[in-house]
Protein backbone atom coordinates (compact mmCIF):
# COMPACT_ATOMS: atom_id res chain seq x y z
CA UNK A 1 0.00 0.00 0.00
CA UNK A 2 1.44 3.16 -0.98
CA UNK A 3 0.65 5.94 2.18
CA UNK A 4 0.93 9.41 1.82
CA UNK A 5 4.07 9.83 3.92
CA UNK A 6 5.90 7.89 1.16
CA UNK A 7 4.24 8.86 -2.10
CA UNK A 8 6.64 11.27 -3.13
CA UNK A 9 9.60 8.47 -3.49
CA UNK A 10 7.58 6.19 -5.19
CA UNK A 11 6.22 8.82 -7.20
CA UNK A 12 9.62 9.43 -8.25
CA UNK A 13 10.54 5.67 -9.25
CA UNK A 14 7.74 5.34 -11.20
CA UNK A 15 8.60 8.61 -12.75
CA UNK A 16 12.09 6.41 -13.54
CA UNK A 17 10.24 3.39 -15.04
CA UNK A 18 8.30 6.13 -17.50
CA UNK A 19 11.05 8.17 -18.63
CA UNK A 20 13.06 5.14 -19.34
CA UNK A 21 9.45 3.98 -21.68
CA UNK A 22 9.81 7.84 -22.76
CA UNK A 23 12.77 8.83 -23.70
CA UNK A 24 15.14 5.76 -23.42
CA UNK A 25 17.91 4.97 -20.57
CA UNK A 26 20.94 7.49 -22.02
CA UNK A 27 18.16 10.53 -21.73
CA UNK A 28 17.08 8.82 -18.25
CA UNK A 29 20.71 8.43 -17.42
CA UNK A 30 21.64 11.94 -17.95
CA UNK A 31 18.28 13.29 -15.87
CA UNK A 32 18.68 11.21 -12.84
CA UNK A 33 22.75 12.73 -13.19
CA UNK A 34 21.67 16.29 -13.57
CA UNK A 35 18.98 16.12 -10.10
CA UNK A 36 21.59 15.04 -8.37
CA UNK A 37 24.19 17.81 -8.94
CA UNK A 38 21.35 20.23 -8.83
CA UNK A 39 20.91 18.36 -5.23
CA UNK A 40 24.79 18.89 -4.76
CA UNK A 41 24.67 22.70 -5.40
CA UNK A 42 21.62 23.62 -3.63
CA UNK A 43 23.22 21.62 -0.24
CA UNK A 44 26.89 23.01 -1.13
CA UNK A 45 30.36 21.51 -0.62
CA UNK A 46 30.79 18.63 2.01
CA UNK A 47 29.83 14.37 2.43
CA UNK A 48 26.80 12.67 3.61
CA UNK A 49 27.42 9.28 6.03
CA UNK A 50 30.48 8.05 8.16
CA UNK A 51 33.74 8.00 7.79
CA UNK A 52 36.81 5.59 8.50
CA UNK A 53 40.35 7.40 8.39
CA UNK A 54 39.70 8.77 4.34
CA UNK A 55 36.38 6.44 3.69
CA UNK A 56 33.20 8.00 3.27
CA UNK A 57 29.99 5.77 3.93
CA UNK A 58 26.71 5.64 3.56
CA UNK A 59 24.99 3.33 6.48
CA UNK A 60 21.78 3.44 5.17
CA UNK A 61 20.58 3.55 2.18
CA UNK A 62 18.74 6.71 0.55
CA UNK A 63 15.16 5.44 -0.18
CA UNK A 64 16.11 1.76 0.91
CA UNK A 65 11.98 1.10 2.33
CA UNK A 66 10.94 2.63 -0.60
CA UNK A 67 12.97 0.58 -3.27
CA UNK A 68 11.99 -2.85 -1.21
CA UNK A 69 8.63 -1.93 -0.95
CA UNK A 70 8.66 -0.69 -5.04
CA UNK A 71 10.28 -4.23 -5.89
CA UNK A 72 7.29 -5.67 -3.76
CA UNK A 73 4.71 -3.85 -5.05
CA UNK A 74 5.58 -4.71 -8.51
CA UNK A 75 6.84 -8.07 -7.46
CA UNK A 76 10.19 -7.28 -8.97
CA UNK A 77 13.00 -4.53 -9.48
CA UNK A 78 11.48 -3.01 -12.95
CA UNK A 79 13.42 -3.75 -15.86
CA UNK A 80 13.91 -0.64 -16.92
CA UNK A 81 16.34 0.05 -13.69
CA UNK A 82 18.13 -2.91 -15.11
CA UNK A 83 18.15 -1.39 -18.18
CA UNK A 84 19.65 1.69 -16.59
CA UNK A 85 22.31 0.09 -14.33
CA UNK A 86 23.39 -1.97 -17.55
CA UNK A 87 23.98 1.46 -19.80
CA UNK A 88 25.83 2.71 -17.01
CA UNK A 89 28.03 -0.59 -16.66
CA UNK A 90 28.71 -0.67 -20.66
CA UNK A 91 29.37 3.03 -20.62
CA UNK A 92 32.48 2.15 -17.65
CA UNK A 93 33.54 -0.75 -19.84
CA UNK A 94 33.92 1.61 -22.52
CA UNK A 95 35.88 4.25 -20.81
CA UNK A 96 39.33 4.54 -20.49
CA UNK A 97 38.53 5.84 -16.76
CA UNK A 98 36.39 3.36 -15.17
CA UNK A 99 37.48 4.57 -12.30
CA UNK A 100 34.75 7.38 -12.23
CA UNK A 101 32.56 5.10 -12.58
CA UNK A 102 29.84 3.82 -9.61
CA UNK A 103 29.75 0.45 -8.65
CA UNK A 104 25.79 0.41 -8.72
CA UNK A 105 23.72 -1.98 -7.04
CA UNK A 106 20.30 -0.33 -7.53
CA UNK A 107 19.14 2.83 -10.13
CA UNK A 108 19.13 5.00 -7.61
CA UNK A 109 23.55 5.27 -7.02
CA UNK A 110 23.27 6.68 -10.29
CA UNK A 111 21.67 9.81 -8.80
CA UNK A 112 23.22 9.38 -5.34
CA UNK A 113 27.09 8.90 -7.34
CA UNK A 114 26.75 12.46 -9.15
CA UNK A 115 24.96 14.01 -5.80
CA UNK A 116 28.29 12.77 -3.74
CA UNK A 117 30.72 13.21 -6.54
CA UNK A 118 29.65 16.85 -7.36
CA UNK A 119 29.39 18.01 -3.13
CA UNK A 120 32.89 16.24 -3.13
CA UNK A 121 34.14 18.65 -6.33
CA UNK A 122 32.63 21.45 -4.54
CA UNK A 123 35.06 20.59 -1.45
CA UNK A 124 38.05 20.15 -3.21
CA UNK A 125 38.49 16.89 -3.44
CA UNK A 126 37.65 13.78 -5.92
CA UNK A 127 35.93 10.74 -4.56
CA UNK A 128 35.88 7.18 -5.84
CA UNK A 129 32.71 5.00 -5.84
CA UNK A 130 33.87 1.71 -5.00
CA UNK A 131 31.14 -0.44 -3.34
CA UNK A 132 28.10 -0.43 -3.16
CA UNK A 133 24.77 -2.86 -1.44
CA UNK A 134 21.31 -3.34 -2.63
CA UNK A 135 18.82 -2.83 -0.38
CA UNK A 136 16.38 -5.12 -1.63
CA UNK A 137 18.91 -8.04 -1.96
CA UNK A 138 21.97 -7.19 0.11
CA UNK A 139 23.82 -8.13 -2.81
CA UNK A 140 27.42 -6.14 -3.13
CA UNK A 141 28.93 -4.83 -6.01
CA UNK A 142 32.82 -3.39 -6.97
CA UNK A 143 34.11 -1.04 -8.71
CA UNK A 144 37.62 -2.99 -9.49
CA UNK A 145 39.18 -0.23 -11.16
CA UNK A 146 38.38 2.26 -8.51
CA UNK A 147 39.04 0.00 -5.90
CA UNK A 148 42.94 -0.35 -7.52
CA UNK A 149 43.02 3.44 -8.30
CA UNK A 150 42.21 4.24 -5.04
CA UNK A 151 44.83 1.86 -3.12
CA UNK A 152 42.36 -0.08 -1.21
CA UNK A 153 41.63 -4.03 -1.44
CA UNK A 154 38.13 -6.15 -2.21
CA UNK A 155 38.22 -7.15 1.10
CA UNK A 156 38.12 -3.65 2.93
CA UNK A 157 35.11 -2.36 0.85
CA UNK A 158 33.63 -5.34 1.70
CA UNK A 159 34.40 -5.08 5.38
CA UNK A 160 32.22 -1.13 4.87
CA UNK A 161 29.66 -2.67 2.85
CA UNK A 162 28.82 -5.31 6.14
CA UNK A 163 27.69 -2.16 7.66
CA UNK A 164 27.32 -0.07 4.62
CA UNK A 165 25.29 0.61 1.72
CA UNK A 166 27.87 3.11 -0.37
CA UNK A 167 31.44 3.41 -0.10
CA UNK A 168 33.83 6.44 -1.20
CA UNK A 169 37.39 6.79 -1.18
CA UNK A 170 38.39 10.26 -0.74
CA UNK A 171 40.96 12.28 -1.47
CA UNK A 172 41.53 15.90 -1.73
CA UNK A 173 42.83 17.60 -4.67
CA UNK A 174 45.62 20.00 -3.58
CA UNK A 175 45.62 23.29 -4.61
CA UNK A 176 48.66 25.35 -5.77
Amino acid sequence: MIRLKNILPKAFLIGIVDMVEISGVEKTCKWLNSIGIELAEIEGPGFEGAWEDDINYLPICPFGNELIDFANIYGQTPPQFTELIEHVNELKARSDRPWDYPALSCVLGILQNSYSTHRALLADAHIYNVGSKSAVNNIKVYNEEAIEKAGMTKDQVSRILDHGFCVYKVEYIKKE
